[in-house]
């Protein structure tokens, strides 16, 4: 998946809703690669420990 792609999916997601598009897109223009990727993981996980609770 390319970095453009998990940008996008991290500020559609229900955590920068609830933590602030605006935030996230600054904090995402701030970071490097690795940092995105580490993100997307964490929001991946949040959302299917969401989904099981």
């Amino acid at each position: 998946m390319s970095i453009d792609k998990m940008k996008q999916d991290i500020l559609n997601s229900p955590m920068a809703e609830v933590r602030g598009t605006e935030r996230i897109k600054q904090m995402l223009e701030r970071h490097d690669e690795l940092f995105i990727k580490r993100l997307y993981q964490l929001m991946v996980e949040d959302e299917e420990i969401a989904m099981m609770g």
